[in-house]
């Protein structure tokens, strides 16, 4: 079911893409011979004015076919005829769709899940922001001389710190102008866990299971969602905390966990939690907000802006080699990725949300690396426009041609690449 959801999340941002390139060719008056919807044999199509509407066998994606795009041809409407302006726009049209999409749907999921402002809500006890001189109710403005579009910019950005004493500038209400001071990452120390989420009604953690993490010491251990949370040895569980707090004084050591299912009291033994990786951090919350309708647009906005940056640090760090390839996956990778953030949905309100989430995440991702100035991408073409208009002609059909082609064999090469980072991963999982 997940593997359905993936390609129909993938075919949707792919569509969607095409999409663009068809309304802006018909906008500039280019000749549009045929747009399908998937890839492969034909299985119906019906003709609507000059261009052929078609469904096609492989549920994946889609494509839109004008006159004069990959062929000569002198109608005036061909592509190849129009300025290169309009030609521009066209090509650029598909990575401009998926960037709106995935802001309408940001803006619809701030709205129906909430969102966090770049307020501070509360600081932890030895936050390096308090000792700053930093207050609840602060808001940040900018770390490391980088605008903070949205409280992601900051994880992002301690990503690759080294605990090196940073800038940040941030408002206080009541005070004019930014405040500038320096404050030091601090590196947290490892969090035990077993694997599990709890219902969290409003914000307060219960002892009530929601989901259990695949291979995690509780799924392991037998654990399901519905289970109360009883006791851990002999210290009482009435809210997450409890465990939370206890796993982190016994740490990797086994514990006995005593839930409560449907009634029957159950004890079992030697769950043994696992830590979670270390990082750098600020000791900050930051103010959540739901139902607010201008502010669900900004935050969807600005939540937007911040994905797209991040893709351009990801890519600058693999080149200084802050982050490795090892990192990066590819359509194999992304397929098992969606899946597994639909299976952190309870309902299917909340699956569906989840589904929504991780394909405005995607939407930007595919319309970011599509304007990269990248053979083969739409980027690539931007460029060979550019080109065209420093040179006063049109470059020659063949080098363009080997220049695609160069470039498709270079994507086909990353493809195999990231297969073998992917397959390995899935076969551990």
């Amino acid at each position: 079911m997940n593997i359905l959801l993936a390609v129909i999340a993938l075919s949707f941002l792919i569509l969607v893409h095409e999409v663009g390139h068809f309304i802006a060719a018909r906008k500039a008056g280019v000749k549009v011979q045929e747009f399908s919807i998937f890839m492969g044999p034909k299985i119906y199509s019906w003709q609507k004015g000059e261009t052929k509407y078609s469904i096609r066998a492989i549920p994946m994606g889609g494509f839109v076919k004008m006159e004069g795009e990959e062929e000569a041809s002198d109608d005036e409407r061909a592509f190849s005829k129009k300025p290169a302006w309009k030609r521009a726009v066209i090509i650029a049209s598909g990575a401009l769709m998926n960037i709106l999409i995935a802001v309408i749907i940001m803006t619809v999921i701030s709205f129906s899940m909430g969102y966090n402002t770049r307020s501070i809500a509360k600081l932890d006890d030895d936050s390096p922001l308090a000792n700053a001189g930093i207050k609840a109710g602060d808001k940040i403005v900018s770390f490391d001389g980088k605008h903070i579009f949205h409280p992601n910019d900051l994880s992002v950005l301690l990503y690759v710190s080294d605990g090196s004493p940073t800038e940040i500038a941030y408002r206080r209400e009541g005070e004019k102008g930014i405040i500038r001071t320096f404050v030091t990452p601090k590196k947290t120390t490892p969090i035990y866990l077993i694997g599990i989420v709890v219902e969290n009604p409003e914000g307060k953690g219960s002892n009530v299971i929601q989901r259990v993490e695949k291979g995690s010491p509780a799924e392991k251990a037998g654990l399901i969602p519905g289970d109360i949370l009883k006791k851990v040895d002999d210290v009482e569980i009435a809210e997450r905390s409890d465990l939370s707090v206890y796993l982190q004084k016994t740490k990797d050591k086994p514990v006995n966990i005593t839930i409560d299912r449907n009634g029957d009291i159950i004890e079992i033994h030697d769950v043994v939690p696992y830590a979670t990786q270390t990082f750098y951090d600020l000791g900050v919350w930051f103010e959540y907000k739901k139902g607010d309708f201008f502010g669900s647009i900004a935050s969807g906005i600005n939540n937007s802006i911040s994905t797209i940056r991040s893709v351009f640090y990801t890519l600058g760090w693999l080149f200084t080699g802050k982050a490795t390839f090892r990192d990066i996956s590819g359509p194999v990778g992304i397929v098992a990725y969606i899946g597994d953030v639909v299976d952190m949905g309870t309902g299917f309100t909340e699956k569906l949300l989840y589904l929504l989430q991780i394909t405005a995440f995607l939407s930007l991702n595919l319309g970011v690396m599509n304007l990269l100035p990248f053979p083969a991408l739409d980027g690539g073409k931007l460029v060979v426009i550019l080109i065209e208009k420093i040179r006063r002609k049109p470059l020659d059909p063949e080098k363009e041609a080997w220049i695609s082609m160069v470039g498709f064999f270079l994507l086909m090469l990353l493809l195999i690449a990231t297969l073998v980072n992917d397959i390995p991963r899935l076969i551990t999982r």
